[in-house]
C-alpha cells in the first residue's frame, strides 16, 4: 500500500512541477527521508500523508485516488488550483482541439483584414500620385 501511495505522490509532486528537496523542506525533513516515502521504504501516517498534501496544495484524497488518466485543472499566474474537480484527459484534448480552431479562425481573420489594409494602402498610394 505504501509504495503505492509513494508513487502517486511522487506524480502529483510531478505534476506540480516541485522538486524532491522543495517537498522535503517545507515538510521539515531531509531529502532522503522524503525519497523513502516517494519510494515505499517509509510508512505513511495520515498526518504525514496530510501534510505532504498541504505542501502540494491537494486535498490527501486526491492523492490517495490518483490516476494517471485525470489531470489537475490549475493556474499558476492567479495562484488558483482546483484540486477538488478533475477532468479527464479526453476533455482536456477535446477543449484543446477546440482552443485550436478557434485560434486558426482568429489567424484567418487577422490575414483577412491585413489583405484589406494592404488594398487600401495601395489605393491611397495611387491616388497620391
Amino acid at each position: 500500500m505504501d509504495n503505492m501511495l509513494g508513487l502517486k505522490i511522487r506524480k502529483v509532486r510531478e505534476l506540480r512541477n516541485y522538486s524532491q528537496n522543495y517537498v522535503a523542506d517545507k515538510l521539515l525533513m531531509s531529502q532522503s527521508n522524503y525519497s523513502d516515502i516517494e519510494s515505499g521504504k517509509a510508512k505513511i501516517s495520515d498526518q504525514r500523508l496530510s501534510q505532504i498534501a498541504t505542501v502540494l496544495e491537494v486535498d490527501p484524497e486526491i492523492i490517495k485516488s490518483f490516476s494517471e488518466n485525470v489531470v489537475f485543472n490549475s493556474c499558476s499566474q492567479s495562484g488558483y488550483s482546483n484540486t477538488y474537480h478533475i477532468n479527464p484527459i479526453e476533455k482536456i484534448d477535446a477543449l484543446y482541439n477546440e482552443l485550436i480552431v478557434e485560434l486558426k479562425n482568429q489567424l484567418l481573420a487577422q490575414k483577412e483584414t491585413i489583405k484589406a489594409k494592404d488594398e487600401l494602402i495601395k489605393i491611397l498610394l495611387e491616388n497620391k500620385k
